[in-house]
């Protein structure tokens, strides 16, 4: 719903039909241009996609390392806000796309009467509740007095089948533990007294095993609730420091593969 209040708001410093009308020849040229460019070879499209691809990627780093003046700006600057309204449009439209990727293929199955036809049937269902509860608390249309309770029971609905979804995680998180603290190596057992330790840290028992331990003593370190953070925020921080630093290099390598289009996903595999 912030791209509809940002919508409401851009719209609201120009006339209506001034807005509508723009509104209106984006959509023509957005039609015209994916018309025009279905109609090209595969050739055309594939080069097409990567000089698309290759000039958003630039200008986003020439906004980062083009030096800036006193003010902080340079030349790429004054085009940052229209162009974030272009991202914001089309990310409209993907999301626009999306759902009438859902609709046909949930459609298809439902009119079908396909296998797992009634999971399609919920899906109509909320996506539709959601529309509508959604567009008419928001924009404010006269309609009942328990449209916004409606609006948000379905947002608590949402919350709790979320909090559902994660909790049967937890079995397999515990199924995953268990495999894992198999002492077969001596890793194994390592990492097996390094989270009996922590899990102990974390909940009374294991506080009240070492209570004996004064808290102002020299010895005060051995207690389990003080061992437990020592470990979370000393080890295990130096080791997820490790794998962050390994994640944000390959995802610059990704990012620069996927910038050069070396990457060749679905659609380059589709080349004739």
């Amino acid at each position: 719903m912030d791209y509809l209040h940002k919508l409401l708001s851009f719209s609201s410093l120009y006339s209506v039909p001034a807005f509508l009308g723009a509104l209106a020849l984006s959509a023509a040229l957005f039609v015209l241009g994916f018309g025009l460019l279905h109609r090209m070879s595969s050739t055309v499209k594939k080069w097409v996609t990567i000089a698309c691809t290759f000039i958003a990627g630039l200008y986003f780093l020439l906004g980062f390392i083009v030096p800036t003046n006193d003010k902080g700006e340079n030349f790429i600057t004054p085009t940052v806000e229209p162009v974030s309204y272009f991202i914001m449009y089309v990310f409209a439209w993907t999301l626009g796309l999306g759902i009438i990727s859902l609709t046909i293929v949930h459609g298809r199955r439902l009119l079908t009467r396909h296998a797992g036809w009634h999971h399609s049937l919920a899906f109509f269902i909320a996506m539709l509740s959601f529309i509508l509860f959604g567009f008419w608390s928001q924009i404010g249309a006269s309609g009942p007095a328990g449209v916004k309770s409606a609006y948000s029971a379905l947002f608590t609905l949402l919350i709790n089948l979320d909090a559902a979804m994660f909790s049967l995680l937890a079995f397999y998180i515990a199924s995953a533990a268990y495999r894992a603290f198999r002492v077969r190596t001596v890793e194994a057992g390592l990492l097996m007294v390094a989270a009996l330790l922590v899990m102990l840290g974390l909940v009374n028992v294991g506080v009240w095993l070492t209570s004996w331990i004064p808290e102002s003593s020299t010895w005060a370190f051995f207690r389990l609730e003080n061992l437990s953070v020592w470990m979370m925020s000393i080890i295990n921080m130096s080791g997820q420091r490790a794998v962050t630093i390994g994640v944000a290099v390959g995802a610059l390598a990704m990012a620069m593969r996927l910038w050069l289009s070396l990457e060749r996903g679905a659609f380059f595999s589709q080349e004739g």
